[in-house]
């Protein structure tokens, strides 16, 4: 019993020692962390050297939570205390927050979270502290902030490849053309979209006097992700190249979306009426020189090109058909031209002309007119009223304005079925199209048709096609041409 005892008090010991054992290593850490926020009273110099900054990976928005934060080294939590902090009209400080930081360098984060109501930069008022009670200031950093996309409806920003924008909500002065090009100069630009979560509709306006393209759409997906991340940034939508064909002031094309806010709201935009101001290539010098007409340098051309055969008449190239030196760009201009002609229900006459200057500007000698395209669907709409009105007088017994309405048939039919022909067949622009009997790209080349002369296409076969010009014709690259129709 007594050997018992004397062991329960040996137990008993042994705990007491490990008990007073983890108390003084308990103490002599607890001294250390002390230590390690013990210092001298930070100064104001100190506090001059920090700053009350943004906090990162956060957006600058109007009517949001924007937080600050700041990092007061060596020092403790319980010694902090705010005094003051004097807020500029229309900002409001929603919260602050202090706590211990045990990072590389150990000290108290303030965290403060402020609401702007308006856009604009800021320069905020220094917080007034006290630390271990000596008063302190910290200073602020400057701050811009933008309108919240939140509150804001969607908006067309175009972009171009100088880094303008133009944005369909922006005030501008509609009597001052926005840009300045030359006649034929091709304009790019990318169609975006800002202040939005989905695309819903997109269309234009095809302009007229000119070449309009749209070279690549973009696929708008992340719909989710940007309702719950809200965002100004741009959404591109489609590129575009726009090339116009006639000088003076073009209005710029017209280009409608509707989009959804952020609010959930369906949006229609267009762009307002802006203007593009455009010149001729040719310099001032060169207009103010006495210059013959286009058509006089025309039949100069064709003259000239004469002479040269009849010196050359041996020659094998000058066999070939008109050989000139028109540029690629002229060629695609000229096609739209004719496209125009053959196409535009109600200027054919200027169409004809506009296209036959640009010829004889750049020395093309052929002046085959297009088909009038509006001729065959007045064919149609005579045929189609000849026959009512056959039916009309044959119901009715008028058997002389029968006879003269059968005739009138006829006539029409005749001039629908030339229609008709005229219509399906296709032509092109020579872009110095390399002609060859054969299909085949080992095959010799037998002449070439000149750029900018107007070739029929006859046949296709995969990559090639047949065309003909007058009474010849052959083989060649479908990019060797450009289509008219």
């Amino acid at each position: 019993m007594e050997k018992q005892r004397i062991k329960s008090a040996a137990k008993s010991f042994g705990r007491l020692l490990a008990a007073l054992k983890s108390a003084a290593i308990f103490a002599l850490l607890s001294g250390f962390g002390a230590e390690a926020f013990c210092q001298t009273v930070i100064t104001q110099t100190q506090c001059d050297a920090l700053r009350i900054a943004p906090s990162e990976n956060q957006k600058f928005y109007t009517k949001s939570d924007i937080k600050f934060e700041v990092l007061i080294p060596n020092t403790n939590a319980n010694s902090i205390q705010l005094q003051s902090s004097k807020t500029l009209p229309g900002v409001t400080m929603r919260t602050m927050r202090k706590t211990q930081d045990y990072g590389d360098t150990p000290g108290t984060k303030l965290e403060f979270w402020f609401t702007f109501e308006k856009k604009g930069d800021y320069q905020m008022q220094p917080v007034s502290l006290l630390i271990s009670n000596r008063r302190r200031t910290i200073s602020f950093d400057p701050i811009t902030v933008t309108d919240n996309p939140e509150f804001l409806m969607p908006r067309i920003v175009l972009v171009f490849p100088d880094d303008t924008y133009f944005h369909s909500d922006q005030p501008f002065d509609a009597e001052k053309p926005f840009l300045n090009a030359k006649v034929g100069e091709k304009i790019p630009f990318t169609v975006c979209l800002q202040y939005a979560v989905l695309l819903v509709q997109f269309d234009w306006e095809l302009p007229t006097d000119s070449i309009f393209t749209c070279t690549k759409n973009y696929e708008i997906l992340e719909i989710k992700y940007r309702e719950k991340h809200i965002s100004d940034e741009l959404i591109p939508v489609a590129d575009f190249e726009w090339t116009s064909l006639a000088e003076g002031q073009q209005r710029f094309p017209k280009i409608r979306l509707t989009a959804t806010a952020y609010n959930g709201s369906r949006n229609s935009i267009q762009l307002p009426d802006f203007f593009v101001d455009f010149k001729n290539k040719e310099s001032e010098a060169a207009v103010n020189t006495e210059k013959k007409s286009r058509y006089d340098k025309s039949f100069e051309f064709y003259d000239n090109l004469q002479n040269s055969l009849a010196e050359n008449d041996g020659d094998e190239d000058s066999k070939n058909h008109f050989e000139n030196h028109v540029s690629e760009d002229n060629c695609e201009l000229l096609a739209a031209l004719r496209k125009k002609e053959r196409n535009d229900l109600f200027n054919w006459k200027k169409n004809v002309k506009e296209r036959a200057e640009f010829e004889a500007e750049h020395g093309i000698t052929t002046s085959i007119n297009e088909f009038f395209i509006g001729s065959y669907y007045f064919s149609v709409f005579g045929l189609v009223l000849c026959v009512i009105l056959f039916v009309i007088f044959i119901v009715k017994h008028k058997a002389l304005l029968s006879i003269l309405t059968s005739g009138l048939i006829v006539f029409a039919l005749v001039f629908f079925i030339f229609g008709s022909i005229q219509k399906s067949k296709i032509f092109a622009i020579s872009k110095g199209a390399k002609i060859t009997s054969i299909p085949e790209e080992n095959a010799k080349v037998e002449s070439k048709i000149g750029a900018g002369l107007r070739v029929q296409v006859i046949e296709e076969a995969g990559s090639w096609i047949y065309i003909q010009m007058g009474e010849s014709g052959g083989w060649c690259k479908k990019t060797d041409v450009i289509y008219i129709n």
